[in-house]
Formats: structure tokens, C-alpha cells, sequence
């Protein structure tokens, strides 16, 4: 492969810009190429020269998960990283694997969704906010990660229908009804008692997703699920993340395993 081309084009352009280090990708002997998500330019691909060497200015600035200030040079290819400070790191992810297995499914999650350069300042805080719950004493991890995984849907423009039947459009009465990934929520009870491939919807869960869309995190933080509630919530939401963007994510699979080594050494 060839290498990046780091000249400036006669467009170049310095960014002053705050940004999540979503990926991290050794390049050279010592270079970083960097995923990048930020508050006002959405996602970009930057190089840090020389990042890896032990004296360098950026070293321990651009690790993943952290929270960093940034000036970028643009190149032909990539940005270029001029200088980095560290604002916020979320310590407790570093020594916790079931964590970085739940923060590696939030920056996935962003990454695939999010488009080149196109601001989204909403999936930006949700996304710090998302780092921050994780680290939150005495926490339900899957509480805090089917919240985040509904609040990216409708961040990216892609809210499931909680309020009115996804197919008919009348508006839902409180009891059980179907979760359809294929037409985009929650649909009446009449048009799913007969489709096989509709997830059942009881209503304790339907409540829990319409309490998720209506409320912010303080006020989800303590609600009490239960496993079998917990698996229609994942079953709906990984359905319609995986439908989405036509692929399987590979932190699902990661955080599968993680949690059954946590589960298995309790």
C-alpha cells in the first residue's frame, strides 16, 4: 500500500477542534493514523507524525476513549496532527476488559453511522456522555448501553416509531404489541400476530423503550430491568443497528465474550 501523502494542498486549512479517538492504527516506525470524531467537523482521519515515539509531545495524548484538544493541518490525504492535550480520559475503562468491551461498542457504533466531515454535535455529546455513564459506580452496563445504542438511532436521524405503529401510523395504546426491525418499531398488535419474523413486545419492555425516548440518562439510571426484559431490548435494538448498516459489528461478538468471562469468574 501506498504511503499517505502528507504535502498541504493549496486548499489547506488548520483545525482547532475537540475530538474522541475512536481508532488508533500504528503506521511506520512510528507514526499513529487516527479516527477521529468531533463536535463540528463529524468524523475525520488524521496522522500523528512520530506519536509513538517515548519522548514525543503527543505520546499519552492520543489514547482511545479520551476526550482531546486538537490542531490539525490539512493534508492531501489525512490531517495532520500539530498538537494534542489531553482534556478528559475515562481512567477506569483502561483496567476494566468488560468496559472497554462496552466502550469499544460505543465508538463502533459511531464510527459506522457517522459520515466524513458532516457535524452531528448531538451524536458528539452522546457519545462523551456514553464514556462517562460507563464509568459510574454500582451501574447496570446494559442499561447503559441499550440507552445509548436508542439515543445514536435518533441522533443519526433513525428513531424507531415508539409512539405510533410503524406501519398503519395509529397511535399505541399501552399493552403488548410487536417490534419490527424491518419496518422501523413498534407496530399493533393486529399486524404482527402473524408475522413470524416481528419480535413480541410486552409492555413492561415497550414502556422501558418510550421511557428511554423520552427521558435523559439521571432519570433512566435507576430503573430496575430484568433479564428477560434485557434480552428483548437487545434482540429489538442489535436487530435494527445490524439491519442498518448491513453488517454484523464486531464489538457485539467482543463484548459477548467479555461478559460471559466477567459472568463466569463471579
Amino acid at each position: 500500500m501506498a504511503p499517505p501523502t502528507y504535502a498541504m494542498s493549496d486548499r489547506s486549512r488548520v483545525l482547532k477542534t475537540e475530538a474522541v479517538i475512536l481508532r488508533r492504527v500504528d503506521y511506520g516506525e512510528a507514526d499513529l493514523i487516527l479516527t477521529l470524531f468531533t463536535p463540528r467537523y463529524g468524523k475525520l482521519s488524521a496522522i500523528a507524525k512520530g506519536a509513538r515515539k517515548p519522548l514525543a509531545k503527543a505520546s499519552g495524548h492520543l489514547e482511545l476513549f479520551t476526550v482531546v484538544d486538537l490542531v490539525l493541518a490539512q493534508g492531501r490525504e489525512l490531517y495532520i496532527v500539530s498538537q494534542a492535550e489531553q482534556q478528559q480520559m475515562f481512567l477506569v475503562l483502561e483496567s476494566n476488559l468488560q468496559l472497554i468491551g462496552y466502550a469499544s461498542h460505543f465508538v463502533e457504533l459511531i464510527d459506522r453511522f457517522a459520515v466524513d466531515e458532516q457535524e452531528n454535535q448531538q451524536a458528539y455529546r452522546l457519545l462523551v456522555a456514553g464514556l462517562g455513564w460507563l464509568c459510574e459506580t454500582d451501574i447496570d452496563l446494559r442499561l447503559v448501553a441499550r440507552y445509548y445504542e436508542l439515543k445514536l438511532l435518533e441522533a443519526m436521524g433513525y428513531a424507531p416509531s415508539l409512539f405510533v405503529c410503524a406501519i398503519s401510523g395509529e397511535t399505541l395504546d399501552a399493552r403488548d404489541h410487536y417490534y419490527s426491525i424491518h419496518d422501523g418499531g413498534v407496530v399493533a398488535a393486529s399486524y404482527g400476530a402473524e408475522d413470524s419474523h416481528m419480535i413480541p413486545l410486552p409492555l413492561d419492555v415497550f414502556k422501558i423503550l418510550r421511557h428511554f425516548s423520552r427521558n435523559d440518562w439521571e432519570h433512566v439510571r435507576v430503573l430496575k430491568v430484568r433479564p428477560q426484559q434485557h434480552h428483548v431490548l437487545e434482540r429489538a435494538l442489535h436487530g435494527t443497528l445490524t439491519y442498518l448498516l448491513e453488517q454484523r459489528l464486531q464489538s457485539i461478538a467482543f463484548l459477548r465474550r467479555v461478559t460471559n468471562l466477567h459472568n463466569d469468574a463471579e
